[in-house]
């Protein structure tokens, strides 16, 4: 009985401690998420599966570059194929500035939804903040709005789940929530995002409505 209190006395102290979160990306290590896609375009119902992976690739003082691909990319019952992947200037909280070398801004869109943009300071349970991504030039804007919500163990790792709320500035832009579950390492563990007018170049120029799943692997 004094060891379950114990226990119990433990797990409640750790989830009132303040968590800090950092970017895990690294020159080393390649970070990838298994994806999936749920989607409706036009009236029909869609769904797409692949790896999602981060690298950084080069990493100054002035200038932060990170690749980022799709691999194995399957769209309803097609077989799975590669696609080029894209590097991007990002900030020192994870989002994405601007896209590199002749990739257009629709790209940048579409991956911003799928980044965790991290906090400037340590949180507790509770606690709620937001951070308005500006990119190069006079391309819209992301605003990303957090709540800690709870400790979780996803397998063998303790989590701190997070509510989110994801706002693109103008007319027509897109909008979403989620969940995402970070390891005190910063570690991106999984993700679930709803989004309105997703942007997604390579299927065309009509928006989608979308639900995307991430889990590392």
């Amino acid at each position: 009985m004094l060891v379950h209190i114990l226990a119990l006395a433990i797990a409640m102290q750790k989830d009132s401690d303040a968590w800090e979160l950092k970017p895990s990306v690294d020159p080393k290590t390649k970070l990838s998420w298994g994806m999936t896609v749920e989607a409706q375009a036009q009236g029909q119902d869609h769904h797409a599966a692949f790896k999602f992976s981060q690298l950084l690739k080069t990493s100054d003082d002035k200038k932060k570059v990170v690749t980022f691909s799709w691999d194995h990319l399957a769209v309803d019952d097609q077989e799975g194929q590669d696609v080029p992947a894209w590097d991007a200037a990002v900030g020192t909280r994870g989002e994405i500035l601007k896209m590199e070398g002749d990739t257009e801004d629709s790209f940048r869109r579409m991956l911003s939804p799928l980044l965790f943009v991290y906090p400037e300071k340590p949180f507790a349970m509770g606690e709620k903040w937001s951070f308005e991504a500006k990119p190069s030039g006079s391309n819209p804007t992301f605003t990303y709005s957090y709540e800690a919500k709870k400790t979780e163990m996803v397998k063998d790792t303790m989590t701190v789940v997070l509510a989110t709320k994801i706002v693109e500035s103008g007319k027509d832009g897109m909008t979403g929530e989620g969940t995402w579950w970070l390891s005190r390492a910063g570690r991106v563990i999984k993700f679930e995002i709803k989004l309105k007018n997703w942007v997604v170049p390579m299927a065309g120029a009509d928006a989608i409505d979308a639900t995307l799943k991430g889990q590392a692997v």
